[in-house]
């Protein structure tokens, strides 16, 4: 008998203990940290740091606590042409990891590219024509149907966040639950928005060009919303960039022939895929004031550009000759438009992207919520010197370690 008491006694006592360790955990302060069931093909472990990451591209040794979500994405089938000649590419390797502190969460994104894509969209003359024009951000395609001009443009990755779980049956498909195909060409064939008013969705948007490698190093901070034909728009605040574009009217023509030409031109520089604010406000990027009939520019500063002269703003075979000027010129984002920073650097054969962004935002209205560290599914594409065509992988969960 004295031995059945000890052992009830021990019995009640770790009864009380559980019961007792449980109804504290209830408290609002406190989070029970409940062990996860973690699938490792489509769960993303965020692991608490103490001390954060630095976000400058380089894989800091505190990375290695962090489990590698480790998948491929493949562009998808879709109606039109928007997707044309990139349907069916595979990116065999995409790693993905995360951390977090009290304010912050972070994420290293590392895919292979076999191509670095920083030249959107730039200008070169046509001494055929003797008219400036832009390379398009698309391929150019022969009758038959091959590719005989490749796209200018730039590569980036958008990552899709349900807000608020507000969209419906987010959780077994999301990026697809706002992918409406088989519209009409005139408006755009393929587009996203999402299903009703209620819904919102936060899209964050790097893209190398436009702010990802130079500017304020930072994603677009996007959303999408029920707006037919295309939902997507970007958060409150500017845009990083603007396009290099103006017309002026041909000298001494008559009657007066407006032409597109460069807005702004750096002289001196060649090789370079955008013209920074920085470089218009300090006066090394000039002003074009004027062209005439054989392409020349005037600058300025009272310089010309004659692009007869060689072949440096020319086309040269499939590329351009090493003066083509760039498509655009960047700034930063501001408001909630430019809450994600980033690093990204371009390895020889892929990208590294470090990014970060608060856990809670200032904007509740365009902004996914990771503050009471909720399991998030998400879905991510990657674009490979593409504007519109993009390899998926859907239907991934974001799980915070506690």
């Amino acid at each position: 008998m004295k031995k059945l008491s000890l052992k009830y006694v021990a019995a009640m006592s770790s009864v009380i203990l559980v019961v007792g360790y449980l109804g504290s955990c209830t408290k609002g302060d406190q989070i029970l940290d409940i062990p996860q069931t973690i699938n490792n093909n489509t769960d993303l472990v965020s692991v608490k740091v103490t001390t954060p990451p630095v976000i400058d591209g380089t894989i800091d040794a505190i990375w290695s606590n962090s489990p590698k979500l480790q998948f491929s994405t493949a562009v998808p089938e879709v109606t039109g042409d928007v997707f044309r000649s990139y349907t069916g590419n595979v990116i065999s390797n995409v790693t993905l990891r995360s951390a977090y502190d009290q304010t912050n969460i972070y994420f290293l994104l590392e895919w292979l590219d076999p191509t670095q894509s920083l030249s959107r969209q730039p200008w070169y003359y046509d001494p055929a024509t003797k008219r400036w024009a832009q390379e398009i951000g698309a391929p150019t395609f022969s009758a038959t149907g091959a590719i005989i001009r490749p796209a200018f443009y730039e590569d980036k990755v958008g990552f899709l966040w349900n807000i608020n779980n507000s969209v419906a049956g987010w959780s077994t498909a999301t990026c697809y639950k706002s992918c409406h195909t088989g519209l009409p060409a005139t408006d755009g064939s393929s587009r996203h928005f999402t299903n009703s008013a209620t819904e919102k969705i936060d899209m964050w948007h790097w893209k190398s060009v436009r702010g990802g490698v130079n500017g304020g190093f930072q994603f677009e901070d996007q959303n999408q919303i029920n707006k037919y034909p295309n939902g997507r728009q970007g958060d409150p605040g500017n845009d990083v960039y603007a396009n290099n574009v103006q017309s002026l009217f041909i000298t001494g023509s008559a009657p007066a022939l407006a032409v597109s030409v460069p807005k702004y031109v750096i002289p001196a520089k060649s090789n370079y895929g955008w013209i920074l604010g920085t470089e218009i406000t300090a006066g090394t990027a000039k002003l074009v004031t004027a062209v005439s009939a054989t392409g020349e520019l005037t600058l300025s500063d009272g310089t010309t550009i004659d692009p007869n002269t060689g072949t440096d703003y020319q086309r040269i075979g499939l590329g351009l000759g090493a003066k083509a000027i760039p498509g655009l010129t960047i700034n930063s984002y501001t408001g909630s438009r430019g809450d994600i920073s980033c690093k990204a650097i371009y390895t020889g054969s892929g990208w590294i992207l470090e990014f970060t962004r608060a856990l809670k935002t200032a904007d509740n209205i365009y902004d996914v919520d990771f503050s009471d560290l909720a399991d998030q599914y998400f879905g991510i594409g990657i674009f490979e010197n593409a504007q519109i065509a993009h390899s998926i992988k859907p239907n991934l969960i974001l799980k915070f370690k506690k």
